[in-house]
């Protein structure tokens, strides 16, 4: 009962651990096409009210502005995360705050991904790809209709820009979000050989951003006290302060993928003529924004600094384990030419994020800020590539070398293993044999003490029997029985003696007791022929 119990318990925590893996069905009535268009508008309804918020305060402390013109900012600082330039205080911004476009992008993946997986409750864990892509198509729209109003309340003239960039960050979070909501892979039709590439790219760009990013975090720990001076001289105090911070981190992501061209080697710019790489830094005057004073000074090559070389050269490498892993077959042709493909594709990456790491902060000699290209694209093409050609070479030129040296080894290793197991299997049956031999011989130690045992008995009931008086013979034939049949009754006393002995176990278990009792029953019918014949002894010759 216990143990049935205790199985109905496992046996429902495992059915309900089981159901709470699985997501829950959003709780939506709607049709999932109305649930895709909704989500996406909350999300960006959502960023917008957030800049507003922040710009409202400062609103509220000043004084000859309309609330339109609150709005319009708002619109406008929404823009900019889609790679719109703005006007602040009179200055032209064209760099993009690549933090308020990471928030548009996870705030669309998370609306589509919700829509999306309404849309997987509702066909059952198999909802079509042609209504998963219909829902990227929904979720796109509504960027890009967003895109339009925007730019119309902001009366910017950049329509073509705003709408390239929606679509482009429409189609990303869409794509995203639609693929986790439907748990869909985007990668599955890629061939045999090409399974392996998405997660090398993916690594690799990943190693190479970290790197820029502990970079910068590096340089800000260095600096902190420049960093620190600067946010007090500038004075800015509550709300304005804290709008200053947000500012900062939403052009942070942008300085990391500045700090990633660094350790590439080309490094970026801070104005016209002007460049910071680990080969030597060269800067003009630099605004007073507190997250510049991390900015290295002027100076030649710095030593410790080029150890920030090994950053691209570890994720290619990474890369390129990653690619051949995916073919443990694959040798040094297949190797380096997968490597290559691959380090090209995360060079290429690299070259679009620091293209969109490029722009200007105003006019004149800040009109160039940023990663300095091409210089950026062709180091981290050319770099990534070798590294990783290089890494798929050798894993591969040692399969290649492996496969042909250790064949006889590989032979030698499989008969080895053969003798080892034939050797287990050897002491497995000796080990077998031994405990059968044991157990034969504790059996027969067992039946040597029960025969012993009987034995002692049979000697203490025969001695009992030695010691019990002999009955006398009736009447006249006393003289003539005890004369002429002395042999007869020492037989016959033998033959009562082994019937009492055998009297305890009437029911023989053996062979030999019954042979003993079948022994007596003769002796004691030959006795009794004996009596009946009294002349046959007398007469027989001595």
């Amino acid at each position: 009962m216990g143990t049935s119990g205790s199985t109905s318990t496992s046996a429902r925590f495992v059915v309900e651990s089981s159901q709470t893996d699985q997501p829950r069905e959003p709780r939506v009535g709607w049709p999932w096409p109305v649930v895709v268009l909704a989500a996406a508008t909350v999300a960006i309804l959502a960023q917008w009210l957030a800049l507003a918020g922040i710009i409202v305060p400062e609103w509220l402390s000043s004084s000859g502005r309309s609330f339109p013109t609150i709005l319009a900012a708002a619109s406008s600082l929404w823009l900019s995360g889609h790679g719109v330039p703005i006007d602040i205080i009179g200055i032209h911004i064209g760099l993009i705050p690549l933090g308020l476009t990471s928030v548009s992008l996870l705030l669309g993946e998370e609306a589509c991904r919700y829509g999306t997986r309404v849309l997987w409750h509702r066909h059952d864990g198999h909802p079509p790809r042609r209504h998963i892509g219909e829902a990227i198509a929904l979720h796109a729209t509504v960027e890009l209709l967003a895109a339009i109003i925007m730019t119309a309340a902001a009366g910017t003239s950049r329509w073509v820009t705003a709408m390239i960039g929606a679509l482009l960050i429409g189609l990303c979070s869409g794509l995203i979000g639609a693929c986790r909501g439907a748990r869909v892979n985007p990668f599955d039709g890629l061939p045999h050989w090409a399974r392996g590439l998405p997660r090398a790219v993916g690594s690799t760009v990943g190693v190479c951003l970290a790197g820029g990013s502990a970079a910068l975090a590096v340089s800000l720990l260095v600096h902190a006290k420049t960093v620190i001076g600067l946010h007090q001289q500038i004075g800015a105090t509550g709300w304005g302060g804290i709008c200053l911070i947000l500012a900062q981190l939403g052009w942070l992501p942008t300085m990391a993928l500045w700090a990633t061209a660094w350790t590439l080697g080309p490094g970026f710019a801070f104005g016209t003529q002007t460049f910071v790489s680990p080969l030597g830094t060269h800067l003009g005057i630099v605004p007073g924004l507190p997250v510049l004073g991390a900015l290295p000074s002027n100076g030649p090559l710095s030593p410790a600094a080029c150890a920030w070389f090994g950053v691209p050269v570890a994720a290619g490498i990474i890369g390129g384990i990653l690619v051949m892993k995916s073919l443990p077959q694959a040798e040094f042709e297949t190797g380096a030419s997968l490597g290559a493909l691959s380090g090209l594709i995360s060079g290429l990456v690299l070259a679009i994020l620091g293209l969109l790491s490029h722009g200007s902060l105003g006019d004149g000699r800040l009109s160039e800020v940023g990663t300095i290209m091409p210089a950026m694209a062709g180091c981290a093409v050319g770099i990534l590539t070798l590294v990783t050609m290089l890494c798929g070479f050798v894993i591969g030129l040692t399969r290649r070398l492996q496969s042909e040296e250790s064949r006889q080894g590989r032979a030698e290793r499989h008969e080895a293993r053969k003798e080892a197991l034939a050797a287990k299997s050897e002491a497995r049956a000796r080990n077998r044999a031994a405990r059968k031999q044991e157990k034969a011989e504790q059996k027969a130690a067992r039946e040597q003490e029960k025969a012993a045992k009987e034995a002692e008995q049979k000697a203490a009931a025969q001695a009992d029997d030695a010691q019990e008086p002999r009955p006398s013979q009736p009447g006249g034939h006393e003289g003539a029985t005890s004369a002429g049949h002395e042999v007869s009754d020492d037989a016959l006393d033998e033959v009562t003696r082994s019937r009492r002995i055998t009297r305890p176990t009437a029911a023989p278990t053996d062979s030999t007791a019954s042979e003993q009792e079948a022994i007596g029953h003769d002796i004691y019918d030959a006795i009794q022929n004996g009596r009946e014949n009294p002349d046959d002894t007398t007469t027989r010759p001595s």
